[in-house]
């Protein structure tokens, strides 16, 4: 099935959204994410019934379907078959899924999407083979495509795994750089974003340019959640984010906002130091750290750092055609940084 122009009906045939969170205005993508969870369903079945039951655990718990929603709204730039990019979608969400059992096994996180993690449930050893059997799974789906496909998801996965083990060789040090956190969660959250748009662009065949724009595009998309999320985490917004307050400062994984405040080198910042430098905190005195951050006044300039990576993830869009995949695309940078209003 070949896809229409990526143009599509004119936006005047109906309202703009009435919130940022209803960023998609494309109905051929959106119709396209309808179909996926069956497509989700089948990839993360398997034949022990317990494995298939800890891999469709966060599965099955939805989620925003933001990779799917870059891989449909990239390919929308060309021509593609819906049943391979359904595929394609389907894989690179179970790569995001996968990276997510992972990483809580790693934070040691008890919640995740506002209920108890998969390693909190079944454990770290189960959580663990959960999410690299989903690994396993996309990575066959991918390795059935076409050549730069499975060259491009296996170079982000490389850089995603350099990103891991960046993270956790740097827990608890309070004195990495600015540039250095950065770096690593560009590795880390800008490539899972710039990945879905790069596999979108190949499979619906558009020209350099414009697939090197849309990745731009997501590398940059991905920093502003990423750095919002830090935020969210910092103010207490659990219900946004799907995570316990303070899970990341636990582990040692210390977020922009209070690498801002240490550098601030004032009593409050002495203090935080001090307390992080213990060997272990009560809840207490998490809670008290995440205070003195928050009355530091970084959180505001994280938010902003936010919306300077969204702004620049707009630009990258100047040199596509207009229509409702570019008009969703550029909607969607709005709806990444109003999650902190």
């Amino acid at each position: 099935m070949t896809k229409p122009s990526a143009t599509g009906p004119s936006s005047d045939e109906g309202p703009p959204p009435s919130s940022a969170a209803n960023w998609l205005v494309c109905p051929w993508t959106a119709s396209a994410l309808e179909k996926i969870q069956p497509v989700l369903a089948r990839l993360s079945a398997a034949e022990d019934l317990q494995l298939q039951l800890i891999a469709r655990e966060l599965v099955e718990r939805g989620g925003k379907r933001l990779r799917p929603a870059l891989v449909f709204l990239s390919s929308r730039f060309g021509q593609c078959d819906e049943d391979r990019l359904l595929r394609v979608a389907a894989a690179l969400e179970l790569l995001h899924v996968a990276s997510l059992y992972h990483d809580d096994v790693i934070d040691r996180a008890p919640l995740r999407r506002r209920a108890e993690s998969v390693n909190a449930r079944w454990g770290n050893t189960l959580a663990s083979l959960g999410g690299t059997y989903l690994f396993a799974r996309a990575s066959a789906v991918l390795a059935s495509l076409a050549d730069d496909v499975n060259r491009l998801t296996g170079d982000a996965m490389v850089t995603l795994c350099d990103g891991e083990v960046q993270e956790v060789s740097n827990a608890y040090d309070l004195d990495l750089s600015e540039r250095e956190h950065l770096a690593i969660l560009a590795r880390k959250t800008g490539t899972l974003f710039a990945l879905p748009c790069r596999v979108g662009a190949a499979l619906g065949e558009v020209g350099a340019p414009v697939a090197d724009a849309l990745a731009v595009y997501g590398r940059n998309l991905g920093l502003a959640f990423q750095l919002i999320d830090d935020a969210l985490d910092v103010t207490g917004a659990a219900a946004e984010t799907g995570k316990a307050e303070g899970t990341d400062l636990r582990e040692g994984v210390y977020g922009l906002s209070l690498l801002r405040a240490l550098q601030r080198r004032d009593a409050a910042a002495r203090q935080i130091r001090a307390t992080l430098e213990q060997i272990s905190l009560s809840e207490g005195e998490v809670q008290r750290v995440l205070s003195l951050v928050r009355e530091s006044g970084v959180v505001e300039s994280v938010l902003q750092t936010a919306r300077e990576f969204a702004a620049q993830a707009r630009r990258a869009l100047d040199i596509l055609p207009a229509g409702e995949a570019k008009e969703s695309l550029d909607r969607l940078t709005a709806y990444a940084v109003s999650r902190s209003t």
